[in-house]
């Protein structure tokens, strides 16, 4: 009864069920022949109300896991089914969710801010074990005793105060952050010990401009060869595709590359890199099998990217490259992102890694109309 279950959610339309089915058929498989799987034949002997009945398969489960439970108080049911946890909590039965969840409440934005007395600071930086902090994550810190701000990284042992540079390459002359989440970022991207940059920020709050203009220095210095531009091509929700365009990979794709005009205000800027070898647009369709060495992995509205898909974009990074994972979750226009994303499950994976760091920015600069917008209700 439980592998038909399995079975018929493999196919299932919500990504989400699919991964975790195709998770529990490749561990039934791992394990079959071992004793970490206990096989259970018939309908348990725990006692259900009438009411429950045993033509629900999920009743029926819940029955046997009484049974196991009454001999091994060890034991505890997982599911992310809310109708199985209440009939579990109505039956004195532990069941607990399982997996990572993406609800707003634990995803991960790589930065937080504290108001602290000049005591509670200085308790902080004696013993910031209290606070849990993730590798590389950033700290504001607002002393309410001296009304100062300061920002702080924290690398796995010690409390880092952050500086940076200013971005300089031949579209800019200087680029300064507007304010302290956009310092953490590009201190985050002047980093060299974090190969993985990741950011879940609102519209407006620089993220491409700033991944693509440092980018930019980073060509200009050598110190990688080649910028690799990727994009999902989800039309938006509940619209077409479009339809087939001619040309080759870059005319296809020239759609996909305003954003790269957009920022440094020159038209032509992708012909420019091209010709000069600089950069390559990398559909997702064509990235499997590449290694990507010294260079710069770029993918833009990683929202719209799938977990597999993200998977298979991450596994190209070769040696001496680092990736930027842009996007952000409020966008989402992939219909199979809708419950699981690559952008929030990388963020999860990897908020662990030394070699990673995220930061999310909250604040719309790129107009009034587009700050208002962001205040008003649009659900359809």
């Amino acid at each position: 009864m439980v592998l038909s279950e399995l079975d018929k959610h493999k196919y299932s339309s919500d990504s989400n069920k699919q991964f975790q089915a195709r998770q529990a058929h490749r561990f039934i498989k791992q394990y079959r022949n071992t004793d970490k799987i206990k096989y259970c034949l018939k309908n348990g002997n725990f006692k259900l109300p009438d009411s429950f009945g045993f033509e629900s398969n999920d009743n029926r489960i819940i029955s046997v896991f009484g049974d196991l439970y009454n001999q091994d108080h060890d034991l505890l049911m997982l599911s992310n089914d809310s109708n199985v946890q209440f009939k579990c909590d109505c039956l004195g039965l532990p069941c607990q969710s399982f997996g990572e969840d993406d609800n707003d409440d634990n995803v991960y934005n790589g930065i937080r801010e504290l108001s602290l007395t000049e005591k509670e600071n200085s308790d902080l930086i004696g013993n910031p074990s209290i606070y849990n902090f993730y590798p590389n994550e950033y700290v504001i810190i607002n002393n309410t005793t001296t009304n100062d701000q300061k920002l702080f990284t924290w690398d796995g042992r010690y409390f880092e105060k952050v500086k940076i540079k200013p971005i300089i390459n031949k579209y800019v002359n200087k680029i300064a952050p507007l304010d302290i989440y956009q310092k953490a970022f590009i201190h985050m991207l002047q980093n060299d010990d974090v190969k993985i940059k990741i950011t879940d920020s609102i519209w407006g709050a620089g993220k491409s401009f700033l991944m693509i203009h440092w980018a930019l220095q980073m060509l200009d210095k050598e110190k990688y060869n080649k910028l690799y531009f990727i994009k999902s091509d989800s039309p938006p929700k509940n619209r077409k595709e479009f339809p087939a365009l001619p040309g080759g990979i870059v005319e296809k794709c020239e759609p996909l590359l305003g954003v790269l005009c957009d920022t440094t205000s020159e038209d032509n800027i992708a012909d420019i890199l091209i010709r000069n070898s600089k950069l390559e647009i990398l559909p997702i369709q064509s990235a499997k099998g590449r290694s990507l060495c010294k260079s710069i992995l770029y993918v833009n509205e990683c929202q719209d990217f799938t977990p597999s898909e993200m998977q298979r974009l991450l596994s190209r990074i070769g040696e001496d490259s680092i990736v930027l994972l842009d996007g952000s979750t409020a966008q989402i226009d992939n219909r199979y992102c809708l419950n699981r994303n690559g952008l929030t499950v990388a963020s999860n994976n990897f908020k662990n890694e030394l070699i990673a760091a995220q930061v999310n920015m909250v604040e719309d600069y790129r107009s009034e109309i587009s700050k208002m917008v962001g205040r008003k209700n649009w659900s359809d």
